[in-house]
């Protein structure tokens, strides 16, 4: 009887260890809606349709603008890193003259 009462117990113990555990992991959730509905009534109060804008939003990529005048650049110091620097350089004058 007394090992009953025993295994009995762990049981209640891991039990009640397990709810916890899972208790806790669930409870971000609840947070998370409850940001977002807060996030949302506060976007609702200034006048902001979060959808509708996304939808209004450029599908495009946007080019950035050429930069004029000196422009900075690396100087290498024969590392052993130099192969790296170069491969970075090269993909950098790529980008510039897009």
């Amino acid at each position: 009887m007394q090992e009953f009462e025993r295994q009995n117990e762990k049981i209640e113990m891991v039990t009640e260890v397990m709810g916890d555990a899972i208790d806790d992991a669930l409870e971000g959730d609840e947070e998370e809606e409850e940001t977002e509905e807060l996030v949302n009534q506060v976007l609702d109060e200034i006048g902001i349709d979060v959808n509708q804008e996304l939808v209004n939003a450029p599908s495009s990529a946007v080019a950035a603008p050429a930069a004029k005048g000196k422009v900075a650049q690396v100087e290498t110091t024969g590392d052993e890193d130099s192969g790296i620097d170069s491969d970075l350089q090269a993909r950098l004058d790529n980008l510039r003259r897009i």
